[in-house]
This record gives C-alpha cells, sequence and structure tokens, in this order.
C-alpha cells in the first residue's frame, strides 16, 4: 500500500511538473510573439492612448532614424512621456526613445544643454529639436520641423482693414498666425502695394475681411499671382467685395448683396445671423470633417450659370435648406426679415467654395498648343462668405479653426496636416435601470457567492472520496 501511495504520487506530480514546463513554454513563445510583433488596443471611449490622424500622417513619412531623449526625474511625468514616446515608436521603427535623468548623468544633460525637468531633445535628418513640455503636440511639431527642410510662407494682405496677425483682441488673427506657426509655417504681412508683385516665396496668399477696396494694380497683382500658379484665399463679410467682385467672377464665383439668416443657430444659443454649417463638400479640405462650424454674420458664394470651362468649381461648407439669403437689408435692420422666394436666396447656401483652374488648359486656349514655354498646372482660389469664423474669439468654436487651417494646408500642398484632432476625454456616468440594478446585485452579491461555494463543497467532497 505504501509503494502504491509513493508511485502514484510521483505520477502525479511528474504530471505536475510537465504541465507546469508546457504552460512555461507555451507563455515563453507567446511572450517571444509579441515582443517580435506587438499589438497594442485602445479601449477607451475618446481614445486619449491614440495618437491622433495628424500626427499618425506625420510619423508615417519618417524614413530615417529618430531618436527620443528624454530629460525627466523618476515621477508620474515620466511615465506619461514614455507612454507618450512609445505610442511614435510602436508606430514606426525609425522611432526610439531613450530616458536619461539629469542629476545622475549630468554630462549628458550638459551636452544636450538641458535646463529644466520635463525636457525632451528629438535628434535626426541631421538636426537636433529641443521641447521644453512634453505633448502629443509639441513632439508631432518637433517631428515636422527635423523632416521639412525649409518653411513655406503664408502671407496676409494688409492695408485695407483687414484682420490683423498681429491683434491679439477678440477680432484678431494672432491665434491664426501662432496655430501656422505651430505647424512649422512661416507668417508675414503682406503690402501689395508696396510691393507689386506678390512675393515668389508666396505659399499661400490670404486677404481676411478687407474694409477697403483695393487697387486696381493689386488686383492685379493677384491675378498674375494666380496666373503663375498661386493660392489664394480670399474672406469677404456681407456688403463688402472690396472691389474683387469682377476678379472672382472671372475665376467661377458670384457675390450676392446678401447676409445669411439661419433659425437653426438659435437652437446652439447663437444669433440667427450665425449660420451653422453641418453639410460639407467631397474635397480632400473637408473629408472625414464632422464637427460643425459657425460664421456670424455670412454671405453667400453662389457658382455663376456660366462660368470659364477651365475652372473646377466645389462647395466646401453648406447651411441647411431652413437658411436663406437676405437681400433685403432694410428689412433686416428693422429686424422684420423673412424669406421673399422672389428676392431671397433659399438654402441650402453655399458660405465657402474652391476653385481649380486649369492653367494650361487656359494657355492652351490662349497661346495655341505649340507653346512649349514651362508653366504651372494649376492655380487654387478659395472663397469664405464671412472672416469672423477665424478670429480669436471664434478660431476654437468647434470646427472653426479646423476648417481654416485645413484649406490652408491643402493649398499649401501640405495635406499631411489636414486632419482633425477633437477628442472629448469627459467621463460619462453609468446610468442603470432598476431591472439592471437587480441583475448586477444578484450576479456580484448571490450568484457568485453560490458558485464559489458550490464550487467549494465539490472539490471537498471529490478528495474525501480519493482517500
Amino acid at each position: 500500500m505504501a509503494e502504491y501511495s509513493k508511485k502514484r504520487l510521483w505520477i502525479h506530480g511528474s504530471h505536475t511538473v510537465l504541465s507546469i514546463i508546457i504552460v512555461a513554454a507555451i507563455l515563453g513563445f507567446v511572450g517571444l510573439i509579441v515582443h517580435r510583433h506587438p499589438v497594442r488596443w485602445d479601449l477607451t471611449k475618446s481614445k486619449s492612448h491614440t495618437l491622433s490622424e495628424q500626427s499618425k500622417k506625420v510619423v508615417s513619412t519618417i524614413n530615417q532614424p529618430i531618436k527620443i531623449m528624454g530629460f525627466f526625474a523618476d515621477d508620474d511625468s515620466k511615465s506619461k512621456a514614455q507612454d507618450l514616446f512609445e505610442s511614435y515608436a510602436y508606430l514606426n521603427k525609425f522611432i526610439s526613445y531613450e530616458f536619461v535623468d539629469p542629476d545622475r548623468r549630468p554630462e549628458i544633460a550638459k551636452k544636450y544643454e538641458i535646463k529644466t525637468y520635463g525636457t525632451a531633445v528629438l535628434e535626426g535628418y541631421g538636426r537636433k529639436e529641443t521641447i521644453t513640455s512634453v505633448s502629443e503636440e509639441s513632439v508631432t511639431n518637433a517631428l515636422l520641423k527635423l523632416t521639412r527642410t525649409e518653411k513655406k510662407k503664408i502671407y496676409f494682405l494688409t492695408g485695407h482693414g483687414e484682420h490683423s496677425i498681429e491683434d491679439f483682441g477678440k477680432d484678431g488673427y494672432s491665434t491664426v498666425k501662432s496655430s501656422l506657426e505651430k505647424d512649422n509655417y512661416a507668417v508675414e504681412k503682406l503690402v501689395l502695394a508696396e510691393k507689386k508683385e506678390v512675393p515668389e516665396d508666396a505659399s499661400v496668399v490670404v486677404i481676411a475681411g478687407p474694409r477697403k477696396n483695393l487697387l486696381l494694380e493689386e488686383v492685379q497683382a493677384l491675378e498674375r499671382y494666380l496666373k503663375r500658379g498661386g493660392r489664394l484665399v480670399v474672406m469677404l463679410d456681407p456688403y463688402q467685395d472690396a472691389g474683387l467682385k469682377d476678379f472672382l467672377k472671372t475665376y467661377g464665383f458670384e457675390l450676392a448683396d446678401d447676409i445669411v439668416i439661419d433659425k437653426l443657430s438659435q437652437v446652439f444659443g447663437g444669433s440667427y445671423l450665425m449660420p451653422v454649417v453641418t453639410q460639407y463638400g467631397i474635397h480632400p479640405i473637408t473629408n472625414d470633417f464632422k464637427f460643425m462650424t459657425f460664421f456670424p454674420e455670412a454671405r453667400s458664394i453662389r457658382e455663376p450659370q456660366q462660368k470659364p470651362d477651365t475652372v473646377t468649381w466645389t462647395a466646401l461648407a453648406q447651411t441647411s435648406e431652413a437658411a436663406w439669403g437676405e437681400t433685403n437689408r432694410k428689412m433686416l435692420e428693422q429686424n422684420k426679415a423673412s424669406f421673399d422666394e422672389k428676392e431671397d436666396i433659399p438654402g441650402p447656401i453655399t458660405i465657402a467654395a474652391i476653385a481649380e483652374i486649369n492653367l494650361k488648359k487656359d494657355t492652351e486656349q490662349k497661346e495655341g498648343s505649340s507653346s512649349s514655354a514651362p508653366a504651372p498646372s494649376k492655380a487654387l482660389l478659395t472663397i469664405f462668405g464671412d472672416s469672423d469664423f477665424a478670429s480669436n474669439t471664434y478660431f476654437g468654436l468647434s470646427g472653426n479653426g479646423d476648417l481654416f487651417l485645413n484649406t490652408v494646408h491643402y493649398l499649401a500642398e501640405e495635406q499631411t496636416l489636414i486632419t482633425i484632432d477633437r477628442r472629448a476625454k469627459e467621463g460619462e456616468p453609468l446610468v442603470l435601470t432598476m431591472s439592471q440594478m437587480r441583475l448586477t446585485f444578484l450576479i456580484s452579491m448571490v450568484l457568485m457567492p453560490v458558485l464559489v461555494i458550490v464550487a467549494a463543497v465539490y472539490v471537498y467532497m471529490v478528495r474525501r472520496a480519493q482517500r
């Protein structure tokens, strides 16, 4: 009997050891696969642990090694930075990171001129970028600066009462300027009356809400700029065309002396003179654009019945059918405006549109196809029926800033930056019905304890029977 018990014990023990070895081998094999082919899932509703589409597009363009040096002490901020750096390294094998404690390795901190904890240095493409506040925005912008060979220039026309990029007030465009600079553009003012010509290095020219008419020479300079492949953004408020009405009509835009009325905006607590846009055209600027935009006191932009066949016209932003273009200014001032189907413009109203001008086709029509002189293939002209939507007051409202920046990125041929990066991070309460609360109570407080007790009794009975 004793010999049988020993044999039985040896058999059970060997089975246990063999099971442990098999499980360890399986875990090791799985660990090796995970190490070689890591996979991550972000189960949060707001995707707060996932890089934005903007960052993903920037990371996808990196084709040379970039190393991130994080100078942190051992604290919570280091853990957050490590999670962020790992997100970048996970997306691109060329990106790596390392942490250095400035107190333990002061020689390295001195080499990189580190003055504060929480600083990161990115090295690659023969350059170095230092950021003092680690965030997705700062890291992505640093990657952009490393990979770009030069900054593209965005010029804002001035001298006619336009919104100023130096103005920090509610009507200013200082937020526009800082946002463009964060995306690694050089932003400058343009006094066309002095320059006579748009600079050759202009990637985009913006005319933001002029209050006075442009000089004839300035309009002609803008026309020459488009003919050499220029990219122009014109933002005109109601009842002010800045002397550009005929110029714009040449390129397929018709301006009406109206103001858009949208009763839907009152639902959102706004004025009926601030139309709400939720409908966007099929175009790279507005693809996957899912946010509302608000336009304080906007005018309609229309495609004329007859336009040059060299122009491809696309509506970018349109109101709902409930809006209309009010043409009776006197009735509006008396607060008696109502839709008149004989005079007013029915919705949906186009508030933003873009024209792609085929310059090669235009040149062939004018000069004949025998011309051998090289010429740009196209010019781009975008019109907004409002300029206040991008001012400091409204830039951060819903998708206003995104729409403006997407437009500039597309015109500047920087499509990698055309994304939406707005993710709500607020927690949402879990509200249970009475039946759900009863079910939760029964499962957690009754069923689970009963199952544990039944399992314990079963194990006890089995062991007792084996004695």
